[in-house]
C-alpha cells in the first residue's frame, strides 16, 4: 500500500508526517521571504502549492503578499478542516486527475515521492493548469 493511502487511514501517522514537512517549510519561506525579499514573487497573481501538507507555504505567502491569490492543493483528507482567508483557498482533490488553474505552480516536496512516470503524469497536470496566453492569467 503506498503510503499516502495509508496515511489517509491513519490519522495520527498523517498529522505527524504533515507537521515534519510543516517545520522544513518553515525554514524554506523565511529564507525565500525575508532574505530573498520575495522577489521571486514579484508579478505573481495566482499560484497552486501542489501537495503542500498543511498550506505553510501557501499561507505564508498569502499573508506576505495579499496581491498573490493562493490555493493549496491536496488529497481531502490532508486539508480537511483547514480555514481559507481573503486570498487563500484549500482545494481537495487527486493531483493525478487535474490541478486548479494559476500563473505558477508550487512544487516542494511532491515530485520526490513517486516514480518517474507518476512525476510526468503530474508534471503534465501542473501544465495544463497553467493558462497559455498571458491575458488568461
Amino acid at each position: 500500500m503506498p503510503f499516502f493511502k495509508y496515511a489517509e487511514n491513519e490519522p495520527r501517522l498523517n498529522h505527524l508526517f504533515n507537521e515534519a514537512m510543516a517545520s522544513d517549510t518553515r525554514l524554506v519561506m523565511t529564507v525565500l521571504i525575508q532574505n530573498g525579499k520575495g522577489l521571486i514573487f514579484q508579478g505573481l497573481k495566482s499560484l497552486v502549492d501542489v501537495g503542500g501538507g498543511t498550506g505553510t507555504i501557501a499561507k505564508a505567502i498569502a499573508d506576505t503578499f495579499p496581491q498573490i491569490n493562493c490555493t493549496f492543493f491536496d488529497l481531502p483528507h490532508v486539508i480537511e478542516g483547514l480555514e481559507g482567508s481573503k486570498n487563500l483557498r484549500f482545494v481537495g482533490r487527486d493531483m493525478f486527475n487535474s490541478i486548479p488553474s494559476a500563473n505558477t505552480i508550487l512544487l516542494k516536496w511532491i515530485l520526490h515521492d513517486w516514480s518517474d512516470g507518476d512525476c510526468i503524469k503530474i508534471l503534465k497536470k501542473c501544465k495544463e493548469a497553467i493558462p497559455r496566453r498571458m491575458e488568461e492569467r
